[in-house]
């Protein structure tokens, strides 16, 4: 979320944040996999934060904050050992119960309802005094204050939360949609004729010969229920469902399909390209649609099958 940066001559006593006014039901926002086969945006995921203290490139104290006051250095005294700086990093940690529940590639943000709060930051004389002198910092070049933000208070200020998961490699993937018409003609749809709808392209760059590549890929309707065009593109007004295949395979909404077979046998590149068709099966709600212009969006979402 963040990191402390805090500069002195070598000697930092007892530093620590105090009267810290901090919301403790903190929730992010973003799409995870609730489990193996499907994918989901989730509005309510629960978060708290950790900061670790890091002084000559080693963790002296990693610790929840809760209460107001949170000692940054494990142990009374000067915590910087020889070096000028504390590295305080304030990090969002989630504990899911489920392998692989975030998405490699996301960027997750916090909820609107999400307050998280501010701080102070003070430290210690040398110890000569007893008890000892309480001294405050200043914070981003700002006078000491019992207020600094922990996520600044302006526009944009609210940081993204890109989550790129544990992994290293050097291909990577580009997704594109090489035709979008604007439009189909339903009376196709409803003849089995399956008008194509978009045409997708994936391809892979950096990638070894020989060496068959694949993604997860995710198609969901702004109706949660289903594949459903609506009256204007309002979800409120008459919908018609209809079905969705990529390529000769049927499509679920959302559900995590398996794209593989991107095969390059004399180039770095593997690329592969498929049709996106539609079906429409409910002629009781065509007939009782009235008339106008319908709609739907479908987010595609790909995960590359080598983070999973």
């Amino acid at each position: 979320m963040g990191t402390l940066t805090i500069s002195s001559d070598g000697q930092l006593f007892d530093p620590a944040l105090v009267d810290m006014q901090i919301e403790t039901n903190l929730t992010i926002e973003g799409y995870v996999r609730p489990n193996s086969t499907s994918i989901q945006y989730n509005t309510q995921i629960p978060v708290y934060i950790r900061a670790v203290s890091v002084a000559k490139n080693k963790v002296i104290k990693s610790a929840i904050i809760v209460g107001n006051h949170l000692t940054l250095g494990k142990n009374p005294g000067n915590v910087l050992g020889g070096t000028d700086n504390l590295y305080v990093y304030l990090i969002l940690v989630n504990e899911p119960t489920i392998a692989n529940y975030f998405v490699p590639g996301t960027v997750y943000r916090l909820t609107d309802s999400s307050n998280v709060g501010t701080f102070e930051l003070e430290a210690t004389d040398s110890g000569g005094n007893t008890p000892p002198a309480d001294i405050p910092i200043s914070v981003n070049g700002d006078p000491p204050a019992p207020d600094a933000p922990f996520i600044g208070s302006g526009a944009g200020d609210t940081p993204d939360i890109p989550y790129e998961g544990d992994f290293d490699f050097n291909h990577y993937f580009d997704f594109s949609i090489v035709t979008n018409p604007a439009s189909f003609i339903l009376g196709d749809a409803l003849a089995g004729i399956r008008p194509t709808i978009a045409t997708l392209q994936l391809q892979v760059f950096n990638a070894q010969i020989n060496e068959e590549y694949g993604v997860q890929i995710d198609f969901s309707s702004r109706n949660p229920l289903g594949f459903t065009l609506h009256l204007d593109g309002d979800l409120s007004k008459h919908g018609i469902p209809y079905r969705m295949f990529l390529g000769n395979d049927e499509i679920y909404n959302n559900e995590l399909n398996i794209w593989r077979d991107l095969l390059t046998q004399s180039s770095n590149v593997a690329s592969a390209q498929k049709n996106v068709t539609v079906l429409i099966s409910a002629v009781d709600m065509v007939d009782a649609a009235p008339e106008g212009v319908y709609q739907d969006t479908v987010t595609v979402i790909i995960i590359p099958l080598d983070t999973l």
